[in-house]
């Protein structure tokens, strides 16, 4: 018996990409995904699903193998924590790119592909892209 297909058109009707099954996310709180070339974190927190920049800013590791504690993101490289819901670090400057999130009843996960707030590069991955020191 065939399953019917999940609907992919959000309450408001804007450009949404379906990328990933509720139940995918919640087996361990985290997934990385791809929405137009661009890799995406999907977290699960306190039963909400949040989307941010899978790129950490600091020192370009996948955030989506990384750790999820206590509502906060922790990168695999140098321990960052990031806020999935705002993209902001603990203690740093710089933010991570947000990404309005939909869950349809039927628990298809939908992001909008446009950032709702954009990546703000750190001072420090100013610096090195750059070229000179802080």
């Amino acid at each position: 018996m065939t399953q019917p297909a999940l609907p992919t058109t959000p309450a408001d009707g804007g450009s949404w990409v379906h990328v990933a099954d509720l139940k995918d996310v919640g087996r361990r709180k985290r997934k990385q995904v791809e929405v137009g070339g661009c890799p995406i974190a999907l977290f699960l927190v306190d039963d909400e699903v949040f989307a941010v920049d899978d790129t950490c800013i600091h020192q370009e590791k996948s955030l989506a193998k990384g750790t999820l504690l206590n509502g906060q993101v922790i990168c695999p490289g140098h321990q960052w924590r990031f806020d999935p819901r705002t993209g902001e670090p603990q203690d740093q400057d710089g933010r991570l790119a947000t990404y309005a999130v939909q869950v349809t009843e039927e628990g298809a996960v939908l992001v909008d592909p446009n950032p709702a707030t954009p990546r703000v590069p750190t001072t420090a991955e100013s610096a090195i892209t750059s070229g000179g020191a802080s």
